[in-house]
């Protein structure tokens, strides 16, 4: 039976998946993971990077004593996922990003920062904030918001995937895109399909970029037919 690990977003959890972790554990052996500052793990002192989650990847398969895994990442955990194929080529059989913001400037996120700020949050959406001190613990929740909003801007300065690096992937790859998400631009995806050696693309139609927007049979679909063949 196959393994996948699942890589959660930003300021979610793994418990994002466990609606679809019910629909695959009877094909595959289903693995997730709690990247640092996220579901009651603490920040660590440096704050958060991507070097940071492509750690806590290489150590929960160190802890688990597994050679070669697939990876599935929504979103953040899809970028990690890209990252962790770059410094662990062995490592990886293959790779499906869902929603994944490929490619970033300033501006981009700038603007994906721009709500990242705790009192905006609680003013604006209160409920969500307290989703976040529920899901991430109330010591937590507000450096993981300005620890993200670092990490973003780092990527923006420099700190990211460059064009020649996506063409060192070796890996199979599915890049997965909603038709209507602002966060994981459709061009951007494609642009970044077409300097991958061995990937593919999927839309999701007339779909946005929150997960449970997602439509979740034609999720799975894509999810078998991605990492069966």
């Amino acid at each position: 039976m196959k393994s996948i690990l699942f890589l959660h977003g930003a300021l979610n959890s793994s418990v994002q998946f466990d609606s679809l972790k019910l629909k695959l554990s009877n094909d595959y052996n289903v693995h997730t993971l709690n990247f640092s500052g996220h579901g009651g793990n603490l920040i660590p002192l440096g704050g958060l990077s991507f070097e940071v989650f492509v750690s806590d990847i290489f150590n929960y398969l160190n802890t688990n004593k597994i050679e070669k895994i697939n990876l599935f990442g929504y979103s953040m955990g899809g970028y990690a996922a890209l990252m962790f194929a770059l410094k662990y080529p062995e490592k990886v059989e293959k790779i499906f990003t869902c929603s994944t913001k490929l490619k970033w400037d300033l501006a981009s996120a700038a603007k994906e920062t721009e709500f990242l700020n705790p009192e905006k949050m609680l003013e604006k959406v209160p409920a969500f904030a307290n989703n976040l001190m529920v899901l991430h613990g109330m010591n937590v929740w507000k450096n993981l918001l300005n620890s993200t909003s670092n990490m973003m801007m780092d990527l923006a300065k420099g700190k990211l995937i460059l064009d020649e690096d996506f063409a060192k992937i070796i890996a199979p790859v599915m890049l997965a895109v909603g038709d209507k998400d602002k966060t994981a631009n459709y061009l951007d995806t494609v642009g970044v399909y077409k300097l991958i050696p061995n990937a593919q693309l999927a839309v999701f139609p007339n779909t946005p970029h929150e997960f449970n927007r997602i439509n979740e049979d034609f999720l799975v679909a894509l999810i078998n037919q991605f990492f069966n063949n």
